[in-house]
């Protein structure tokens, strides 16, 4: 009878843990953790943006329209003082008719002026801030590129300037406070972020000669990246 009730109890157990079993193994596996070692990768942003031919242009196209606001907006002054100064030739009576019409006139082509200089500098800021916001899209993403290349890990962002001879004091004072003080020379990144955006900027617009020196696509490095 014993046997019995053991052989009852055993089968019972096993019926119960089957389905939890069954859920265990039918879970996903956990994917590895990546066991490679960290690689870090640095790029000097604004050695780039001051390299990268496409920031080139846009500045300029942004200055082209700076200074023709600028003329825009002088040819206004010019009108207003030539307004102003009619008036005082007129030697109209201050009250009259005509003097006020004319001062009346003056204080219109004022109001444009300052609705024309306060539209224009909100243009522009637009356009400035969109220029920055492409190019340091266009960078982070080439940066992206060659790290996921390269098998950077992780990609920091310095300066790479070092204190010389030539260095002013005031600007001594600022690179000693970098937060890279010793890297490796192929940890850094920013030649070769700059020369493949260039590269690749000028295969689109198709207006500059090629860039010299190693890229991306160079032989015995990298394949093109698109």
């Amino acid at each position: 009878m014993m046997k019995i009730v053991v052989a009852l109890l055993a089968a019972a157990a096993v019926n119960f843990a089957s389905p939890i079993l069954a859920q265990d193994a039918a879970k996903p596996a956990a994917p590895p953790k990546d066991s490679s070692p960290h690689r870090v990768g640095l790029v000097d942003m604004a050695e780039v943006f001051q390299g990268y031919k496409k920031f080139e242009d846009m500045r300029a196209e942004l200055q082209a329209d700076i200074e023709k606001s600028d003329a825009e907006a002088k040819l206004m002054v010019e009108r207003m003082q030539k307004m102003q100064q009619e008036m005082i030739e007129s030697k109209l009576a201050p009250g009259s008719v005509q003097y006020e019409q004319g001062e009346k006139a003056l204080l219109d082509a004022k109001g444009e002026f300052e609705a024309f200089r306060a539209a224009t500098q909100r243009k522009l800021a637009r356009r400035e801030s969109e220029m920055f916001k492409v190019i340091y899209s266009d960078t982070t993403s080439m940066v992206k590129k060659y790290a996921e290349f390269a098998k950077f890990t992780v990609v920091i962002r310095f300066d790479r300037k070092d204190i010389n001879d030539e260095t002013a004091p005031s600007e001594a004072v600022q690179r000693m406070n970098k937060q890279v003080v010793f890297h490796r020379a192929e940890d850094d990144i920013t030649d070769v972020v700059l020369q493949t955006l260039n590269k690749q900027y000028e295969s689109t617009a198709g207006s500059r000669p090629p860039v010299k020196g190693a890229s991306l696509t160079d032989e015995g490095r990298a394949p093109a990246l698109k």
